[in-house]
C-alpha cells in the first residue's frame, strides 16, 4: 500500500489526524489494533452488539459517533485489526492486518499510539483478578461484562473517576476508591484552574455520579498486599505519606473479588523507537517520550507524534496535537492546510497541555511506592522475575536497564517490557542512587507485536 500520510491509532489524535489529512487532499490510511476505531476514550461496542436505539447508551459511547461518521464518509483508508510490528527502512511500516501481512509506505507518518496503563505493584498484584482500571472499564464498554461482584478501585489519578462513573453504570458499584494523594496537595495550585473550567465541571460531575451511588472517596491509602487462595480474595490497604510510603500500624483489609489498580499511563513509544526518534525521559509526561518540535515532527524527519505518544496530557490536547501534526504534514507536501490552521493548534495544544501538566505534576506516582515491592514480588510477569533478582544484579550490570535484561530476562516476553520497563527501570535507579531516566529504557526489537511466522509468510505469497 502506499499514502501521502499514514496514522498509527485510532484514538482521539488518530482520528482528528486522519480527518485534518483528509481534508487537505491527501491519500491517508488510518491504521488500528481495535476492531473498531475510538480508542479507549471513544471505546465503542463491538460491532455483534446490535443496538436499535443509540440515544438509550450513556455519553460514553456516544460522544464520539459525530466524530466516527465523518471520519467513515471521507475517502480515509481505515484499517482496522491492524498491528504495526516493524519498519526496516524509512518510510515504510510492515503491518499485520487480519493475518495478513502487507507493507505500507507513506511519504508523512504520525504515530498516535497512544499509552499503556501503569499497573500497580506489591505482593499479589500477579493474582487472577488483579487487573488495571481500563481493563475493568474495557470488559464493561467494549464486551458488556462485569470484572466482579466485589470490586475496589485504587491507585491515583483522575482516570479512577470515570472507572467508578462506568462500574456503577453497569450496576456494579466500586465498594470505594482509594487514592493515594490527598486534595490538601491540590489546593496550592488552584489558580492554575484558571480558564480550565470545562475540565473541572467534568470532574465535580464525575464526583456527583459518586456521590449519588454512596461511593467513596478515601484518601492517603495505598493497597500494600493482594491475598488469596489461587485469586485475589482480600485487599491489604495502608495509610501513606505525601511520598506514598505505608506508614506502620495502619492495616486494614476489606473482602473482594476484583482489584483495579493503576498510577497513570505511561508514553506508548516503542514504535517511534523502532523508527529510529531520538527519547528523552521526562517524569512531568510520563516517562520517555519522542523529542519532537512545535509542530510534533520529531528528530527524524516526516515522522510525527501526537497524543500520548507524546507525553501523557489527556484526550483534549490528543485531538489537538492529532490535527496539528496532520496539518504540519499537509503543508511539507504541498496540500492546502485546512482551518483552524497550525497556529491555532499550536495555541490550543499550549493551553490543554496546561492542564494535563498540573494533573501529572498532582498525581505523578510517589517514590514511596517502590517500598511496597518486596524481593519476593514478581515484576516481569512474562518471564516471572522478581524484584530480588533484579536487585541482585544492579550493582554487578551497572547502571544501564539493558544489562539487567540481558542478566535476568526481564523485558524478553510476550509485552516486550511495556509493563515491566518503567518498573524496572525505578528499581536500577533506586538500587544504585541514580536518577530516574539516566538508566537507558529497553530497546525494542521487530516484532514489536507479536506475529505467527505463518502469517509473516504472506509476505512472499504472491
Amino acid at each position: 500500500m502506499e499514502a501521502d500520510i499514514a496514522i498509527v491509532g485510532a484514538g482521539p489524535a488518530g482520528l482528528h489526524a486522519a480527518l485534518t489529512a483528509a481534508r487537505g487532499g491527501a491519500r491517508t490510511v488510518l491504521l488500528d489494533e481495535y476492531p473498531e476505531p475510538g480508542g479507549q476514550y471513544y471505546r465503542q461496542l463491538p460491532a455483534a452488539f446490535q443496538v436499535q436505539d443509540r440515544s438509550r447508551l450513556d455519553a460514553d459511547f456516544t460522544k464520539g459517533d459525530n466524530l466516527l461518521a465523518e471520519v467513515r464518509a471521507t475517502n480515509i483508508t481505515l484499517l482496522n485489526e491492524a498491528a504495526v510490528w516493524g519498519s526496516f527502512e524509512g518510510g515504510v511500516l510492515e503491518v499485520m492486518h487480519r493475518r495478513r501481512a502487507l507493507t505500507l509506505r507513506a511519504r508523512r507518518i504520525i504515530v498516535a499510539t497512544g499509552a499503556i496503563e501503569r499497573p500497580g505493584v506489591f505482593p499479589g498484584w500477579e493474582l487472577p483478578g488483579v487487573i488495571t482500571p481500563g481493563g475493568a472499564q474495557t470488559l464493561v464498554k467494549a464486551q458488556g461484562m462485569l470484572p466482579g461482584e466485589r470490586i475496589v478501585l485504587a491507585g491515583s489519578g483522575p482516570f479512577l473517576l470515570p472507572v467508578a462513573r462506568t462500574l456503577i453504570q453497569a450496576g456494579r458499584p466500586p465498594q470505594g476508591i482509594y487514592e493515594a494523594t490527598h486534595p490538601i496537595d491540590w489546593v496550592r495550585h488552584v489558580l492554575r484552574l484558571r480558564g480550565h473550567g470545562d475540565r473541572v465541571a467534568e470532574a465535580l460531575d464525575y464526583r456527583r455520579v459518586l456521590s449519588r451511588a454512596g461511593v467513596r472517596v478515601h484518601f492517603r491509602k495505598v493497597v500494600v498486599r493482594a491475598e488469596g487462595s489461587g485469586r485475589v480474595e482480600r485487599v491489604v490497604l495502608m495509610d501513606c505519606d505525601r511520598q506514598g510510603r505505608p506508614l506502620p500500624g495502619t492495616e486494614q483489609r476489606i473482602e473482594a473479588d476484583t482489584l483495579c489498580v493503576g498510577f497513570g499511563f505511561v508514553p506508548s513509544v516503542q514504535l517511534t523507537r523502532t523508527l529510529g526518534c531520538r527519547h528523552v525521559y521526562d517524569a512531568r509526561l510520563g516517562g520517555w517520550i519522542p523529542v519532537h518540535e512545535d509542530d510534533m515532527q520529531t528528530s527524524v524527519r516526516g515522522v510525527f507524534v501526537a497524543g500520548e505518544t507524546a507525553g501523557i496530557g489527556g484526550a483534549w490536547a490528543a485531538m489537538a496535537e492529532g490535527a496539528l501534526a496532520a496539518s504540519a504534514a499537509l503543508q511539507e507536501l504541498g496540500f492546502a492546510v485546512p482551518a483552524p490552521g497550525i497556529e491555532a493548534l499550536q495555541r490550543e495544544r499550549r493551553h490543554r497541555r496546561a492542564f494535563g501538566a498540573l494533573v501529572n505534576e498532582l498525581f505523578a506516582p510517589r517514590p514511596g511506592l517502590l517500598a511496597l515491592v518486596t524481593d519476593d514480588t514478581v515484576v516481569c510477569r512474562c518471564e516471572e522475575v522478581t524484584a530480588g533478582q533484579v536487585r541482585a544484579v544492579c550493582r554487578p550490570w551497572g547502571g544501564n536497564v539493558n544489562f539487567i535484561k540481558g542478566a535476568t530476562r526481564c523485558g524478553m516476553g510476550y509485552c516486550q517490557g511495556r509493563i515491566c520497563g518503567p518498573l524496572v527501570e525505578g528499581l536500577l535507579a533506586a538500587e544504585l542512587g541514580l536518577v530516574p531516566g539516566t538508566v537507558d529504557h529497553f530497546h525494542p526489537r521487530s516484532p514489536i507485536k507479536p506475529v505467527r511466522v505463518s502469517d509473516l509468510a504472506s509476505l512472499y505469497a504472491d
